[in-house]
């Protein structure tokens, strides 16, 4: 017992020193996704070295579920609970059967909490990370999950009622102040939004404004500073009714938009 509890005071040292603030914590998490001390040793050994811990057990705690997470995925952060959630309430207010494109949709993780929400939606999700895909079909298996950097791939006569788009929105210039374990294991595109943080929404309003149904909704997470430039590339894209939400205890911003109704 005495060996047992020395073998953890090193690990949460090691842990602690390599910059983990809830180390305790994360040993807990690590131990039991360990097989034996020997396995644990390893799984520290990865932590410690900057792996994102959600990688390594393989999973992620999102709003009320835990979703897949594999090596080289975006890990999704709890502030986009709020963008799933503005997505869900959507979704709830539509008639059965409504339809949600997921856009940029990493691990799934937004699209599994609608689905898990809202039962008996319909969910299309795109992302132009194999790595990504496979990982997010693993948590929608009952989706349809394709590989592609624009909505433009799929058939413009069946549109979608929500749009959710986690894009790319960190600016260049600010990557390399990221996290090392974000920058160092988690796929630059995912992460570098160009020089402003809204290169990949530039690019994308206009399919995405094509690709709403009549009266749908679109909602972009991304930084308080980025929202009042957004509005206008969602403007000039033929959208409407651009609103700003927030969550001042996720840390979160998320801009909704819609298409007029005809």
């Amino acid at each position: 017992m005495a060996a047992a509890r020395a073998a953890d005071a090193r690990l949460v040292h090691a842990l602690r020193a390599s910059g983990s603030v809830f180390a305790e914590d994360e040993l807990a998490e690590l131990g039991r996704a360990a097989s034996d001390a020997a396995a644990l040793e390893l799984l520290v050994e990865r932590r410690v070295a900057g792996e994102p811990i959600e990688q390594i057990v393989g999973t992620a705690a999102f709003a009320e579920l835990r979703v897949v997470v594999r090596p080289g995925v975006f890990v999704p952060r709890r502030r986009t609970v709020l963008l799933a959630t503005i997505v869900a309430d959507a979704l709830r207010a539509l008639p059965p059967g409504a339809r949600l494109l997921d856009l940029g949709c990493g691990s799934g993780a937004i699209a599994a909490l609608a689905m898990h929400r809202v039962p008996g939606i319909q969910v299309v999700a795109i992302d132009a990370d194999p790595v990504a895909v496979a990982c997010a079909r693993e948590n929608l298996p009952t989706a349809l999950v394709l590989q592609a950097d624009s909505p433009d791939v799929l058939d413009a006569s069946a549109a979608f009622d929500v749009i959710a788009a986690n894009l790319p929105y960190v600016p260049t210039r600010e990557l390399a102040h990221l996290p090392h374990d974000a920058r160092d294991h988690e796929p630059l595109l995912a992460l570098d939004g160009g020089a402003d943080g809204l290169a990949p929404l530039r690019a994308l309003a206009p399919a995405i404004a094509a690709r709403l149904a009549p009266g749908g909704t679109v909602a972009i997470e991304l930084a308080p500073e980025q929202v009042d430039v957004a509005g206008g590339i969602l403007q000039r894209a033929g959208l409407g009714g651009v609103e700003q939400r927030a969550d001042e205890e996720l840390g979160a911003t998320v801009l909704v938009a819609v298409r007029a109704a005809r």
